[in-house]
């Protein structure tokens, strides 16, 4: 029997780590060592430790990240060893059956991954979780201070990488307020589309599920009209198709969506050259000021310095002022003296 690799394809704060989360409960292997928790993931992120290590640096090896809003698929043309990824998948999961990697920059990367896994002769299915793109945005604001339109413009680009590369696998896409709300229906679906058996784990480990999949896990509640209403065009276009997700062929719809996407992205473009023009002239008028500062600070320790060469000039001077007097007659003559009145000090 083959391996399988479950695939989480979802952009940040889209409910991954719930999902991966609830994989992890039905026994579906997540590899040796993941992330720990953090303050804004108390419960985990669900992420393998080994290979975020390896996305960080492939991302950084073509000059690009997580949030990066002009990712282009191309970048990973400069990549043609992938041995490490490979040795990183065989040394986390083994030989194990049936196993899940989730990382949100698995959206930019799938094309190596799933390079790597057919060359280990891996099965890859795919999940693909998404959340409302306003709650997205409100949490990415809260977390990263990111601005909502890139955190939406960036959510649209997640999906609709995540739906392109994984057309011709099986695959699923989950709501994660379904999952939060009614998760049996989401990992029967799960369950069915990727033809796994996940239903008597499930009801077996029920109990835990839900009381790990808590509504405090959903910090933002914004409803879809109100969502629509205050989203961007795309976003609102990719919603409107929601209910079909996975139910009709929607490959052309998405492939005009990511056409437009491009036009945005060079929308943004421009305006993050204008902000990253304004950072410049900020950090050039600090640098001003800084130098402004430095310039007075050797002024005043060249001021310091003459007044110290000043003071030892006058020290050597009085030195020999004093020389002199040691060295006079009438100090030498009045020695006597001295000694005498030493004694009558009672010195």
């Amino acid at each position: 029997m083959k391996q399988t690799c479950i695939l989480v394809l979802g952009m940040h704060r889209s409910g991954t780590s719930a999902l991966t989360g609830t994989l992890g409960l039905l026994d579906i292997y997540l590899g040796k060592e993941l992330l720990k928790a953090g303050d804004d993931n108390q419960k985990g992120y669900f992420e393998n430790m080994s290979l975020y290590k390896t996305n960080e640096k492939i991302l950084q090896s073509i000059d690009s990240s997580w949030d990066d809003m002009f990712y282009r698929e191309e970048f990973l043309e400069t990549i043609t060893e992938i041995n490490a990824l490979k040795e990183a998948i065989k040394d986390e999961f083994g030989s194990s059956k049936l196993f899940a990697i989730k990382d949100p920059r698995l959206a930019y990367l799938f094309p190596l991954y799933e390079r790597a896994l057919n060359e280990l002769d891996i099965d890859i299915k795919i999940i693909i979780p998404y959340r409302n793109p306003i709650e997205v945005a409100n949490s990415l604001k809260k977390r990263n201070d990111m601005p909502p339109e890139k955190a939406m413009l960036l959510w649209a680009y997640s999906f609709l990488l995540s739906e392109k590369f994984s057309r011709k696998y099986d695959r699923v896409f989950t709501s994660f307020n379904e999952l939060i709300d009614e998760p049996k229906n989401v990992v029967s679906d799960i369950a069915e589309k990727l033809s796994l058996n996940l239903i008597d784990k499930y009801n077996e480990k029920e109990i835990s599920i839900k009381e790990f999949l808590e509504p405090n896990l959903k910090h933002h509640n914004i409803s879809l009209a109100d969502t629509k209403k205050n989203s961007i065009k795309i976003v609102k276009e990719i919603l409107n198709l929601k209910d079909k997700f996975n139910t009709s062929d929607l490959s052309k719809e998405f492939d005009l969506l990511r056409d437009e996407l491009f036009s945005y992205q060079k929308l943004f473009y421009n305006e993050d050259l204008r902000n990253q023009k304004q950072e410049l002239n900020q950090t050039k008028q600090e640098l001003n000021q800084t130098k402004q500062e430095l310039n007075q600070t050797k002024q005043e320790l060249n001021q310091t310095k003459q007044e110290l060469n000043q003071t030892k000039q006058e020290l050597n001077q009085t030195k020999q002022e004093l020389l002199g007097v040691y060295t006079s007659k009438s100090w030498k003559l009045t020695r006597p003296l001295r000694k005498i009145m030493r004694v009558l000090r009672g010195e």
